[in-house]
């Protein structure tokens, strides 16, 4: 009796000390972790003002083939000359867009779209969508800023209602943003191309 006493009072004694020496960062979660200026930054969206790229020759020029469905009905086609991966905080790919009609009319964009950082998201984060800069006037050879010109947003919705960004966004945001121009067109090639090598390879 007497020995379970002496146990139960040295538990009593290491109560104190143990919930002293306690600290947050021995539990699961680190409710105490705070994030760097340098995180913070790199989740940062800030669009930066640039001109729009001249209005091009839907006949020359390197277009690329956007392959969206045997059953879509146009052809898709990006100017892979007029790609370019926006500087931080930006980071946006911006490119001109060319859907041209089963009559052979082109309907050319300038396009932007943005690849959200992580599937995480943060309060104000920005999610991944696209944008509309400017549509082609092809007759008087300039570019007409539309009237909303807000992104929109890329979710589960696109794919089924706007297959086309749809099929842009799965080849270039799938493995995150890319980080240059380079690594742009080969994912076109790749994962969307009218003839890549294959429509699911995610490892470029």
């Amino acid at each position: 009796m007497c020995r379970f006493s002496l146990f139960a009072l040295a538990l009593l004694t290491a109560a104190p000390a143990m919930a002293v020496n306690f600290s947050e960062k021995d539990t699961l979660v680190n409710t105490r972790y705070r994030e760097t200026d340098a995180e913070k930054a790199a989740r940062i969206f800030e669009e930066q003002q640039t001109e729009l790229p001249p209005l091009p020759d839907t006949a020359q020029g390197n277009w690329l083939e956007v392959y969206v469905g045997e059953d879509y009905g146009k052809t898709a086609l990006i100017l892979t000359d007029s790609i370019r991966v926006m500087p931080s905080p930006d980071s946006s790919i911006r490119y001109v867009l060319n859907v041209r009609s089963s009559q052979g009319y082109d309907n050319l964009t300038a396009e932007g779209l943005f690849c959200a950082k992580s599937s995480f998201q943060f309060g104000g984060d920005k999610r991944s969508s696209y944008k509309i800069f400017g549509f082609g006037d092809t007759a008087n050879k300039r570019w007409i800023q539309p009237r909303n010109n807000e992104w929109k947003l890329i979710g589960s919705a696109l794919g089924r209602n706007d297959r086309l960004h749809g099929a842009i966004y799965e080849a270039l945001c799938s493995d995150g943003a890319p980080a240059d121009v380079a690594t742009v067109i080969d994912r076109l090639q790749q994962r969307a191309g009218r003839y890549a090598p294959s429509m699911i390879r995610s490892d470029k």
